[in-house]
């Protein structure tokens, strides 16, 4: 009885230390949320105003401006395209790697490893330069394009090691019974490896989402990003906390949304490989 006590015991403390950092992980995530709900006066206040009337003006603001929605299409756009792109070149790229044996295989590998040592910042302005010198600066295609680059050699490195875990077994059972090559990616691999692809996925349409510097000097006003119009929208004078919170609210849904559609398959994809036995 007495071990049953101290087991319950443990299990309670470790239950509420797990909620005593998650709930510390979260403070600063709830208080943009009342932030944002507060008006400017409010939201300026010092020491700060815990009690208050919550307001949606800021919201409300936000949704009327045009050029903010057209930073979240923008956004949308670049990312899941992006995120479409690199996946499916990461998909074939991985395929490659694993099961054909070409000369320079491993150092291809391994190149393509060093492309994600290589500080991103050293290529903003070869970017800068290029598009500008093509008349395609400030274009979807453009920042499509420089983005899939970017994330492109973590997916592989990502992707490539889901498909090393699947015995090459499976695969030949597949073609003898009369499935092509093309077919038994399509049908046996990928379905295997879902999980691993929709994570990697999810992580690069994060990462894109999210970035700044690359997007701050390769767009323009047709394909200005959320951060971007966050950035904008700063006064150079004063600071507007509450339309700042606002916005930040506004950028976190999507990714909240997503994860929460792909938790399994994160998890899943994240931990395959790790047992083995």
């Amino acid at each position: 009885m007495k071990g049953r006590q101290a087991k319950s015991l443990r299990r309670f403390l470790k239950y509420l230390f797990l909620a005593v950092v998650a709930f510390i992980g979260l403070i600063p995530f709830i208080l943009i949320v009342l932030t944002s709900i507060k008006t400017t006066v409010d939201a300026l206040a010092m020491p700060p105003k815990w009690l208050f009337t919550p307001t949606l003006q800021n919201y409300q603001k936000l949704v009327a401006s045009i050029d903010f929605l057209k930073s979240i299409k923008n956004s949308l756009i670049i990312g899941v395209g992006t995120t479409l792109v690199a996946t499916g070149l990461g998909i074939t790229a991985s395929y490659t790697l694993t099961r054909f044996r070409f000369k320079g295989d491993r150092a291809f590998s391994y190149f393509i490893l060093a492309l994600r040592i290589v500080p991103p910042i050293t290529f903003v302005i070869p970017y800068f330069l290029i598009w500008r010198s093509l008349k395609l600066a400030d274009t979807y295609f453009s920042m499509i394009t420089m983005y899939v680059t970017l994330v492109l050699p973590l997916l592989i490195w990502m992707i490539r090691s889901f498909f090393a875990e699947i015995p090459y077994e499976i695969e030949e059972a597949a073609m003898v019974d009369g499935c092509t090559r093309w077919q038994t990616l399509r049908y046996v691999l990928i379905p295997t490896v879902i999980p691993g692809i929709m994570a990697s996925a999810t992580l690069s349409f994060i990462f894109v989402w999210n970035e700044f510097m690359f997007a701050l000097l390769n767009t323009g006003r047709n394909t200005r990003t959320l951060p971007i119009e966050i950035y904008n929208s700063l006064g150079y004078y004063q600071l507007d906390w509450a339309k700042l919170s606002s916005s930040a609210v506004i950028a976190i849904i999507p990714v909240i949304i997503i994860i929460a559609l792909t938790q399994k398959y994160i998890i899943r994809g994240l931990t395959m490989g790790a047992v083995k036995g």
